[in-house]
Order: C-alpha cells, then structure tokens, then sequence
C-alpha cells in the first residue's frame, strides 16, 4: 500500500484554519463573528436545520457566519449543505404559514433534503452494507446512500478538504503516480465542525468517552487524555489534529519538519483486514456515519451489537518522546454520546456570538414553584450545572462550562416560562412566538473539552417548540387544529400527535429513523420561521 505524508498539529487548542489566507485579515472570514450550533437529534434535527439554515439566508446572515457546528442529525443536514453546489435543489421547498396546505406538505421535491429524510431506510441499508462484506463501513454506506447520494457526494474513493489551498497543501504530500480526489466545501460555506465521540474499551478507564471534531480540513481529539494502565504502557488519546485525508491512518512512519509544518509518513487503512487490499479514502460517509451513529442502539436491540458502525484508526499525538506512538482502532460513535448540542468547539475557538439550536425531542414544561425542576433539554442543562448520571454514581459534570451556572440557568428558564401558555386542548405548553432565551456568559475552565477560563460570550438559545402565532397563520385551518389533539384521545392524527417533537426512533413504524413528507415539511417550515424570528435582531 503505498504511505503518503499528512501534517498534524500536536497543540491543544491551535487551530489550523487561522493560517489560511481566507482567515486571515482582510480575507473573506476574518471578520466573521458568528458561530451556529445545530444539535443532535436524527431525522427530526436534519429537518429543523433545514430549516434553519433557510432563516439564515433569507435573513442576509449567512455571510456573518465563521463556523457551524454540527451533531448527529444536525450533522446529517449541514455535511450536504457545506458541500453541494446547488442550494436551490438542498432547500426544496420551504413556505411561510399563510402557504401551508396538506397537499402541498405531501410531497417532496427531488434532489432536497426533505425527499432524503423521508426515503431514510438506514437499517435496510445497514443490513445491505453488511451483506455486502463492508464491515465497520456499512453505516457508513448507509447514511451515504441516503444524505450524500442525491448531491454526488457519497463517493468512497474520494477524500474532503475546505479550499484550494488546502487541498493543494494535502495533495503535496502524496507520492508521484498515486491518485487521490477530493470534495470541496462549497465557496465561502462557513467552516464546519462535526462533533462525534470516541470510545476507550480497553484499559483500567474503558468507559472514557473523548471529544472528536472533523472538520474540512483537519481533524481529531483536540485535547489530550491518558488511560493509565499498570500493566502495560499507558494508553494515549488526542493531543491536537491531523489533515482530515490523514484519520483512520497507520503510522507514523516516520516524521520530518518542512518550515513551520509538521509531517508524519501514514498509510490508509485497507478496505478489509487484509493489508494488501486497496485502500480507501477517508470520505464524507464516514464523518457522518461518525457524528450520527445513534442508531448503533437499534442493533443492539435487536441482539446485532455494533454491526456495520464506525471504527477509525486513532494516531495519538500526546505521546511522550521516551513512549512508543501506537495507533489503535478505537470505535467512533455519535457526537451525542458526550455533547449534544454542539456548543464546546464554538467556545474553544472564542466565538463572541453563538446561536444554539436546541432541536429536541423535549418540550419544555415550566415548574414556576420550583424552576430547576423544569422539563428542559438535558443537554443543556448539563452546560451550567450537574446532571443526573443514569446508572452511575455521581452526577455527570464533564460539560460544565459555564461560571455562575445555576443563576444563568435559571435565567434561560424564567425567560422560557414567560414565552410559553398551557394550551387547554393538549395540556401542552406552547409558545406565544417563540421559544428564545439570550444569555451573556463567562467560561470556567473545562479541561476534558480545553475551553478557557473567562471568555465572554453572546449566546441565542432557540428551542423546538409549537407556537401559537404561526399555528394561527397556517392557511388551512383543519391541518392547524391537528396540531393540538392527541391521537390516544382523538384518533389518527396523520402522525402530528408528538409534533414538533419527533422521536429520534420509531416515531413511524416504517424505516426506524424515516419521517413522512407531512411531518417533515411541517418541522422544517416551523423552524424555518422560529429562526428568522428569533435571529431579526442580529440584523
């Protein structure tokens, strides 16, 4: 097989993308100031951030926008929105309330996102994968064939990059006479992060989760982690990136300095376990099999264990020079598994502005005698104090990370409580407007994730909720009035019993993850709406 050199950066919180030209001052990023976080949460994600990202459009924001920062289902709609050079066929359809009809949210145009959710036969497909002999890429395969397909951008065989010049500066580093193709991101797209997990299963901590981030250009365990081990050399996770082409590579072969670039000489895994098979690129399937690999608990249900999920080669780059440089393949699985929303890479890098989607399954039910009893997305209660550890002793504390915790919190609920009434119909709590809350927060050091102590930030809470104001304005009345009954008391309500708040699995009985057409355009013209509401302001 042959070996190729890729850069890395072994420095905890150095980020390569401030060296490009384009970053730079007066280049078309440097005066970005915006960072958007799509949260996890499957099909019903990937339709809110359609959504989403519409608003940010239509609202003129788009080019104010330096990162986007992706999880899971989030992920699955920003990856084919960063690459794909036609926006007109991603968006498809996406109508303002006075528009909205059930004729027109039956159907999905061809080549959107819409029509991708709703054809999502990822188990089908997994099953597919496997048949065919594909291994640990078979979910991959999977979320390629449905997410990647329609935009010519599921290809196996051929590696990412952000631009021009880093794909020139990756291309300096394979041999004469080995070919290797990439996918660019789309021209002046914001800087995409993706956010997935990698899981120790060996040593004295094998329950250890740490924070991977792809991104276009690089990617990898920002921060460096130990698994201490008595018997044996100590195990090293992360450290810093390596060029995206390099991950789930063998090596290092060697290693040499050109100027101020670090290379090391690696090799691609093969396509099976066979080191002589021909190897294969590290692909957009494989990052967003990565970020969104949830599913992995469907299989295990159903006694297939982790079947067809991702498993990378990891190169540690934190590797004192007196111990051996091991890579190992570690499984890689949903970014949801440790941080859900997003956030932690936005505030690594210092964003001053951040915007969270908070694409949730949970609806937020206000406790006014006893406000940190409210039912509210637990992933971003976990941002400012300590949850709940299921199963475990002690609470989970890993992803606090904001100073003053509980008083910010309970500002984020009192400005949710004021916003929303109990609807006497469904008993649910639905919003006047909008569910938005806007906080001005302080950073403590967070060590597992590397953020600072005391960086200041603007953060725009926007969370999944039904509103009254565009229910009043949907044209047709009948579909409205839907949205406030409950199918266990009613009957069949055309699956908007749960609306907006979808389950991640199985809230059809068809294809695990697939959403219709009605339920799908219905989510993507909420959110669509919600965001151009909440974001009027930074206008």
């Amino acid at each position: 097989m042959n070996k190729f050199y890729i850069e890395y950066w072994a420095q905890q919180n150095y980020f390569p993308e401030l060296d490009l030209q384009c970053f730079k001052q007066g280049g078309e990023y440097a005066e970005r100031d915006l960072g958007i976080a799509f949260a996890g949460g499957g099909t019903r994600s990937a339709a809110c951030t359609l959504g989403q990202l519409k608003a940010l459009h239509d609202l003129d924001l788009i080019d104010r926008v330096k990162y986007i920062s992706a999880v899971s289902g989030g992920g699955w709609a920003a990856v084919p929105y960063s690459f794909t050079n036609n926006l007109e066929a991603y968006f498809g359809k996406i109508l303002e309330p006075t528009k909205i009809t059930t004729s027109l949210c039956k159907h999905t145009l061809p080549g959107s996102l819409q029509r991708a959710i709703t054809s999502s036969p990822l188990i089908f497909n997994l099953l597919k994968g496997g048949g065919k002999l594909r291994g640990d890429e078979s979910f991959a395969y999977a979320l390629g064939q449905v997410f990647l397909k329609p935009y010519d951008l599921e290809s196996r065989s051929r590696y990412f990059t952000f631009n021009d010049e880093t794909k020139s500066a990756a291309l300096s580093g394979f041999p004469n006479g080995m070919s290797a193709q990439f996918q660019l991101s789309r021209d002046g797209a914001p800087f995409l992060i993706l956010g997935a997990t990698l899981l120790n299963e060996d040593g004295l901590n094998s329950d250890k989760k740490y924070h991977v981030e792809y991104t276009p250009y690089y990617s990898g365990v920002r921060v460096g982690h130990t698994d201490n081990d008595f018997f044996s050399q100590d195990d090293y996770f992360g450290g810093g990136y390596v060029t995206s082409c390099g991950y789930d590579c063998r090596g290092p072969y060697a290693k040499l300095d050109e100027g101020t670039k670090s290379k090391m000489l690696v090799k691609q895994a093969p396509q099976s376990g066979l080191d002589f098979t021909n190897e294969k690129a590290f692909s957009l399937s494989d990052i967003i099999a990565s970020t969104g690999v949830a599913p992995q608990e469907i299989t295990n249900n159903i006694g297939l264990g982790a079947l067809g999920f991702p498993e990378f080669n990891h190169i540690p780059l934190n590797v004192p020079d007196d111990k051996l440089q091991v890579t190992e393949e570690y499984p890689h699985s949903d970014g949801g598994h440790l941080e859900n929303l997003g956030v932690m890479p936005l505030l690594a890098r210092k964003v001053p502005t951040i915007v969270v989607f908070v694409n949730t399954k949970k609806p937020f039910v206000p406790d006014m005698n006893q406000p940190l009893n409210s039912s509210i997305n637990k992933s971003l209660k976990a941002l400012f104090m300590p949850i709940d550890n299921l199963f475990k002793f002690g609470d989970f504390d890993t992803n606090v990370v904001f100073k003053d915790g509980k008083n910010k919190l309970l500002d984020v609920i009192a400005q949710f409580s004021a916003q929303v009434d109990k609807e006497s119909s469904s008993g649910e709590y639905v919003a006047n407007t909008a569910l938005i809350a806007k906080s001005e927060l302080t950073t403590r050091k967070n060590s597992h994730y590397g953020i600072d102590e005391d960086h200041q930030v603007e953060v725009i809470w926007v969370y999944n909720c039904r509103s009254k104001e565009w229910e009043d304005s949907i044209a047709e009345r009948s579909l409205a009035s839907k949205l406030a009954e409950k199918k266990k008391w009613i009957g069949n309500q055309d699956g908007l019993e749960d609306f907006p708040h979808y389950g991640t699995f199985f809230e059809n009985l068809r294809g695990v993850v697939e959403l219709t057409p009605l339920q799908t355009n219905l989510l993507t013209n909420l959110s669509y709406w919600v965001a151009k509401k909440a974001l009027a302001g930074l206008t």
